[in-house]
């Protein structure tokens, strides 16, 4: 996604760039989603992942899922996944970073 191949940098929340970071994002608030009637009725079970962009006020920015399960928890992996809190990954300057990440969210029946 960068200028140059593997270089780590480009652009991020519009026109502010982001870069290699040398902190990793922190989950402050991280509520687990809630489980759609569709997917309670057919017992089902399984992980959503999903790419999201953290921005620099910790907030995700952009969500994107990879791999879904259907039945509306996918749509609920999302909403969490919005309404989460993060602290942002920081550059070498310790100033924060947009910064891409990977999420799981894991949905079981007890």
């Amino acid at each position: 996604m960068g200028s140059f191949p593997g270089d780590g940098s480009g652009w991020g929340e519009g026109s502010q760039p982001y870069a290699r970071a040398t902190t990793q994002v922190v989950c402050l608030r991280c509520r687990d989603p809630l489980y759609s009637d569709e997917g309670r009725k057919a017992k089902m079970q399984g992980q959503v992942t999903m790419r999201v962009l953290v921005g620099l006020d910790g907030r995700a920015r952009d969500i994107q899922v990879t791999r879904g399960i259907g039945l509306g928890l996918d749509e609920n992996a999302v909403r969490a996944v919005r309404g989460w809190q993060f602290l942002p990954a920081k550059d070498a300057a310790r100033r924060p970073v947009a910064t891409w990440i990977t999420i799981e969210t894991v949905f079981r029946r007890f």
